[in-house]
């Protein structure tokens, strides 16, 4: 059976957007056990010119809601970009897992070859079909801006590494 939109969508999204909150979970404890002020890491960003980690996060709940919503013909649960500390960020992360689990898987079946147009602050977007819209810019950014809020933590000495950000993998072993 072929991959479906949804498949290499919603999933992949609630993977992330879980593995993202406890990342998240971890800064939270490190700063405590830092006795660092929340804003330490909250403000925190990669390079001056960089927007700093509730930004990114705020991009990866987009990517994964707003995405889905457009490809499943429903409507994204709207989030305004408000979010200043941690509890307020996991709510937004569990808030768009909760929505992502409302897509219907069925709402994406056949829409591999359809256009997309999105029309953004700085152009419009032009993909000739929803499966290059999601390959060539839904997941790229998805995981651009969830490496970039793992980035910022790991670079402000959050312990946190590869298995966190990728979670656990159930693997079938065969046998030789």
């Amino acid at each position: 059976m072929p991959l479906s939109l949804y498949d290499i969508t919603v999933p992949v999204f609630i993977r992330g957007l879980t593995n993202l909150s406890a990342i998240l979970s971890k800064g939270s404890t490190y700063a405590d056990a830092q006795n660092l002020p929340p804003a330490h890491l909250l403000e925190a960003r990669l390079i001056e010119d960089m927007a700093a980690l509730p930004y990114q996060i705020q991009r990866v709940s987009d990517h994964a809601k707003d995405s889905a919503a457009r490809l499943a013909g429903v409507e994204a649960v709207p989030m305004p970009d408000d979010e200043t500390t941690f509890e307020e960020l996991q709510t937004r992360i569990q808030k768009t897992i909760d929505f992502l689990k409302t897509v219907p898987e069925d709402g994406m079946d056949g829409k591999e070859e359809e256009e997309i147009v999105l029309n953004v602050k700085v152009a419009t977007l032009e993909f000739t079909t929803a499966k290059s819209y999601v390959l060539d810019f839904v997941l790229p950014n998805f995981y651009f801006h969830l490496t970039t809020a793992y980035d910022i933590l790991r670079h402000n000495g959050v312990p946190v590494g590869k298995l966190d950000y990728i979670g656990s993998v159930k693997m079938k072993a065969e046998k030789p």
